[in-house]
């Protein structure tokens, strides 16, 4: 297997991409790490398992085990409306939509990304914006269905979970998460940066946006709040996951139901993801895997631990084209194929 992912990173190196690793990590903590290209284009500095970078929607479930947290505390309920919880937001639907609904992006609230002053517009996200700013930029746009009626993602969904999470605790969600999860994990190499500051700790892997003609860097991009905010390293990202599935950051009730996927509704569209509460279920021919993809300018990025044998893998690569809108070269731009990814867990 290690001859076979190191080919296939140098091939996507080699069609045009700055940099790729994988990471892989086994129950006994056994690592190993392939990577090709560089962090760094100018100083062709190369990855390593210890290089930050930003884990883009990962962040999500960091969020979501927050949520949990104050769920497991009786400070929130996870069908606790938006009418209750914030009443001053003028919300669709608030006096239905649950934290649930949230979780399980089944909101049906429009995705602040998607707004035509942001959608697919690098420039746009080399400034920062809050979590208060996205979701009101979100409420300028009407309800797309009903709350359970069907799965979007939709990243004002977790933007909105961080205003109530500061809400009921009295600190920012970078102090919640800095409390709860980093500091009893160890995970110094991980950070919530201020909504004001895009800069990244060093030693850090450079994004690259592919525009047209040439690698365009773009690390000190916009990257989301609650949503995607996270800078972190593979092996803490190891870290985190094995925690967390391991019951260590929630008990074993929550923690199970974290990890449910409900059906779809009758009539509604597939859903994108097998979505569990800010976790994703995702089927490879050796077993269920479990974690959450992220990715934006610059970065995209597949954590996931095979819960049955332990084994953690996070693949990463640091050069896209586009982001949220459509690539006609999409299935010819080198990229870790489904293939790929399942082949690491078998």
């Amino acid at each position: 297997m290690e001859q076979l992912l190191q080919q296939k990173l140098e091939q996507m190196v080699e069609a045009g991409l700055p940099g790729a690793f994988i990471y892989i990590e086994e129950a006994d903590k056994t690592t190993h790490f392939y990577t090709a290209g560089f962090a760094d284009l100018v100083h062709c500095t190369p990855m390593t398992p210890d290089s930050h970078y930003r884990i883009g929607s990962h962040t999500k479930t960091f969020t979501a085990v927050v949520v949990l947290q104050l769920i497991n505390e009786s400070k929130l309920n996870l069908h606790g409306t938006m009418r209750d919880l914030v009443p001053d937001l003028a919300i669709p639907n608030a006096e239905r939509l649950t934290i649930e609904h949230l979780l399980r992006m089944r909101s049906g609230l429009f995705d602040f990304e998607d707004d035509p002053s942001l959608l697919g517009d690098l420039d746009a996200h080399l400034r920062p914006y809050g979590s208060h700013e996205m979701v009101q930029l979100a409420l300028q746009h009407q309800a797309l269905f009903l709350p359970g009626q069907q799965f979007a993602y939709c990243n004002t969904n977790f933007c909105l979970l961080e205003l109530i999470v500061e809400r009921v605790t009295g600190h920012s969600l970078g102090t919640e998460l800095q409390q709860r999860i980093f500091e009893p994990l160890a995970m110094s190499s991980t950070s919530y940066p201020d909504e004001n500051d895009l800069s990244l700790p060093t030693p850090y892997i450079r994004g690259y946006e592919y525009t047209g003609d040439a690698w365009r860097e773009c690390s000190h991009s916009f990257f989301g709040r609650g949503d995607g905010a996270i800078i972190s390293t593979a092996s803490d990202q190891a870290r985190f996951f094995r925690a967390l599935l391991g019951g260590v950051l929630l008990p074993e009730a929550l923690l199970q139901q974290m990890m449910i996927v409900v059906p779809e509704p009758p009539h509604a569209p597939p859903a994108r993801f097998a979505y569990g509460l800010g976790l994703i279920a995702h089927a490879t021919p050796c077993g269920t895997v479990w974690g959450h993809s992220g990715g934006g300018f610059g970065y995209i990025n597949y954590p996931f631990l095979q819960h049955e044998t332990g084994r953690f893998a996070v693949c990463m690569l640091n050069g896209t084209f586009g982001f949220k809108t459509e690539d006609p070269l999409a299935i010819t731009r080198p990229r870790f194929t489904d293939e790929i990814r399942a082949r690491i867990y078998c």
